[in-house]
């Protein structure tokens, strides 16, 4: 299935150790999707739509989706309809 990088506004919480914590983002249609649990992070690159950073692994409406934090820049990946 192909994929487009979509960004988003993200709405973080930030640990007083540093920790990045995403609890939300709106996707481009306006949709706002809640963060169920944090359940990874590491630094990778996305090999479906291109890009690298932070790789945040997320539980969304009960499916494991990855965000990522590209230089302050959040993205998806986007399936293509």
């Amino acid at each position: 299935m192909e994929r487009r990088k979509v960004y988003v506004d993200v709405d973080v919480s930030i640990l007083k150790n540093g920790k990045v914590y995403p609890r939300r983002f709106r996707y481009e249609d306006g949709t706002v999707f809640q963060v169920e649990r944090l359940i990874d992070t590491c630094k990778a690159q996305s090999t479906r739509v291109g890009g690298e950073g932070i790789r945040y692994t997320v539980m969304i409406l009960g499916h494991v989706r990855y965000l990522f934090d590209e230089r302050g820049k959040w993205f998806v990946e986007a399936k293509v309809v």
